[in-house]
């Protein structure tokens, strides 16, 4: 093993410029940093928009489609994010009789398999007061937005604390503006299949 050089002598005040240099730096270091945090903040704030509860401008629950609910209703759920917003809507009743799901998806999300996986997907991951199970399916033609669509029909009950009725659930997809936007209703009551056809009926694309 050779011994090593001897390190050049440091000029007089090196140490004090070094130490100069190494504070602006962090200091570089910290504003970019800051400036950084700030431009993701404000890149969340208007990429994203996330709200729970009734207290909310019923306005924005119509942004996507205009719609009628039978009674009082309120704005549950309110989420926009990355191209992706959904919107849900309930009448009053304990638990909601009628809950509303509006949706538009991401632009990335093409064609109509990868549509309906992403909307099923997000069916599972719901969960309300009480427990529905629906059995019974078919398809049925109807018209939304002043275009043909085809809308899944599934019938079959709703469990709550040990009463039983019957239960409806009505789901299509629609093109509007170039975007891809689903309605999906969920009721239960002595004739949801009826509550459901109503609600349906007064929707209209924004």
């Amino acid at each position: 093993m050779t011994q090593a050089d001897p390190l050049p002598p440091t000029p007089s005040g090196g140490s004090n410029n070094t130490a100069k240099w190494v504070a602006l730096g962090c200091g570089g270091c910290l504003g970019v940093t800051v400036l950084a945090g700030l431009a993701l903040a404000f890149f969340i704030s208007r990429t994203m928009r996330f709200a729970v509860g009734p207290d909310q401008n019923p306005a924005d629950s119509q942004e996507l489609f205009t719609y009628t609910i039978p009674g009082e209703n309120q704005t549950i759920f309110n989420m926009g994010m990355f191209g992706m917003q959904v919107i849900q809507v309930a009448n009053t009743d304990s638990p909601p009789s009628v809950l509303l799901t509006m949706g538009q998806l991401p632009s990335y999300i093409k064609g109509n398999d990868a549509q309906q996986s992403f909307v099923e997907g997000f069916q599972d991951s719901v969960t309300t007061q009480g427990s529905y199970q629906l059995t019974e399916q078919r398809v049925e033609e109807r018209t939304l937005c002043n275009q043909p669509v085809s809308v899944v029909i599934q019938t079959g009950s709703f469990e709550d604390g040990g009463t039983t009725y019957n239960a409806a659930s009505l789901l299509t997809f629609v093109e509007h503006n170039n975007d891809a936007r689903f309605v999906w209703v969920l009721a239960h009551g002595d004739a949801p299949q009826t509550s459901a056809d109503q609600v349906f009926a007064t929707l209209d694309c924004r």
